[in-house]
């Protein structure tokens, strides 16, 4: 059970009052002082908080300890950029934030604490959608939401813009690791992708690129087609096995269902010039039996539309200023930060004994799982990257895949990274036994990225305007490798 602000602050102040805290245990009293801070802001009293983050940052700086630094000083960065905001001293803030951002920049998880601290400090539609883009090339599935905040505003040549980065293909799994509701996953994908792609075909018809379109909603109805085709005979004539049959029924409903909103997409953009040369009652009655409403684009509609009278000129902009306002009101209810958020998102204490080296993994089960795996894929220059530690922070687990993918990419002659997916898995084994039971434990983290190797100097075609994407190899290797050089690297290449 979560507790908050002043429960909290005194739950702390118990903990830092007991006589079996020593002063050998200096790192646990530091994080229970960023604790009593956060819960200080939930009481209301942010001014508390700054005075404990300094607190705590001096327990810190008396031990000049460097993994204090990346681990709980980062978080006390956060904090106080936290309760600064509360007070309204932006700039401060601001400050915070920047030295949050900039004391690990490969770390998506402390990125991700800085985005949501700069999203609470400026909430603006600029201000959201400008961060967006700077984390994309570090975290390229925040692609999808800048896609769909372009679109829903109506700023359909930046949604196109941004389209082609958006990508629903995920780093490879290994061995017998399995990702919670992935069968589950894989048939929302199919609607998700027919909506996406669907969307874009309307961006590129509305900014004028109606082959693009065209060929948009022809790639994804094939790809709807080929989903739906039932599993075929064996090689030797007998009929598909059952696991195979049984999985082309559960996936034939999402995609029907995504068939018919590809349909719903293709008349919408037949529809849309017909808007402009028929009266506004007759667009409203075929726009309605069309169902059309069920698509995100009566703002477009609405904007297009003859006005031939000041009544229907006033009603149409009361419909446009009451969807624009709900979505508006939507967008910022999206940006919540609470503490509990704030909490989930702070760094974990790091000491020498958790932070790993970057070292090939094994089997699990003869070697340990810990380590660097990587998987080309065929003869492309497109890899899964991943980093796996039983006991290191999340933070950590991702430098270190991501020092991996720059080490790899220059050993293969490349001297950028281009991310085209990620994600961050907390593992869990699952024990069972034959004589009944079984039990879960914790199995550490995962950071898995599927990323591109490039020459800055030698973009393709297919990525000419992606440059602002590209991390540059040596950068990652020099802002990391002497961080984990410490007990030696070894790489098995």
């Amino acid at each position: 059970m979560w507790i908050w602000g002043e429960t909290g602050v005194a739950a702390c102040d118990r903990a830092l009052a007991d006589a079996r805290l020593i002063d050998a245990f200096w790192l646990r009293r530091a994080n229970l002082i960023q604790a009593k801070a956060l819960h200080s802001i939930a009481a209301n009293r942010p001014e508390q908080a700054l005075t404990l983050t300094t607190e705590s940052g001096a327990l810190g700086a008396a031990h000049d300890d460097r993994y204090f630094t990346q681990s709980i000083g980062a978080g006390n960065e956060g904090v106080r950029a936290y309760a600064l905001i509360a007070t309204g001293r932006k700039d401060e803030a601001k400050a915070a934030i920047d030295r949050l951002r900039t004391g690990r920049p490969f770390a998506q998880s402390i990125q991700q604490l800085a985005t949501r601290l700069q999203l609470h400090l400026d909430a603006s539609f600029s201000g959201q959608s400008q961060e967006i883009r700077n984390v994309i090339p570090l975290s390229p599935e925040k692609a999808g939401s800048l896609f769909w905040m372009h679109f829903l505003h109506g700023n359909y040549a930046e949604a196109r813009a941004i389209a082609p980065v958006v990508s629903f293909d995920l780093p490879k799994q290994r061995g017998g690791w399995t990702l919670h509701g992935a069968d589950q996953n894989v048939l929302d994908g199919i609607g998700l992708r027919s909506t996406f792609y669907g969307a874009w075909a309307y961006a590129d018809t509305v900014t004028g690129h109606n082959d693009h379109a065209a060929s948009l909603l022809t790639e994804a109805n094939a790809e709807v087609e080929e989903i739906m085709a039932p599993p075929q005979p064996r090689s030797d004539g007998r009929p598909p096995k059952k696991k195979n049959v049984e999985e082309y029924e559960r996936r034939l409903p999402y995609a029907r269902k995504a068939k018919d909103e590809l349909a719903l997409w293709k008349a919408a953009i037949n529809f849309r010039p017909r808007v402009t040369i028929q009266p506004i009652g007759e667009t409203h009655s075929a726009f309605l039996k069309m169902r059309l409403d069920t698509l995100p684009i009566a703002p477009d509609i609405l904007m297009n539309v003859p006005q031939e009278n000041p009544a229907e000129k006033a009603e149409a902009q009361t419909a446009l200023a009451s969807i624009r306002n709900r979505l508006e009101a939507e967008r910022i209810a999206a940006l919540d930060f609470p503490v509990k958020d704030v909490i989930a998102l702070l760094p974990r204490p790091e000491t020498p004994k958790v932070v790993p080296r970057l070292k090939p993994a094994g089997d699990g089960y003869f070697l340990s799982a810990s380590g660097l795996t990587r998987d080309r894929e065929g003869k492309s220059d497109i890899w899964t990257i991943r980093y796996t530690h039983l006991l290191a922070p999340i933070a950590a687990v991702e430098e270190l895949a991501m020092l991996g993918a720059a080490l790899t990419a220059k050993k293969e002659g490349y001297d950028s990274l281009l991310l085209l997916s990620r994600i961050g898995i907390a593992r869990t084994t699952n024990v069972t036994s034959y004589y009944g039971g079984g039990y879960q434990q914790n199995s550490g983290y995962e950071s898995q990225m599927r990323v591109r190797f490039l020459n800055a100097s030698a973009i393709p075609q297919e990525l000419q305007g992606m440059e602002w994407r590209l991390i540059p190899a040596q950068r990652v290797i020099d802002e990391l490798a002497n961080r984990y050089t410490e007990g030696g690297i070894t790489i098995a290449w």
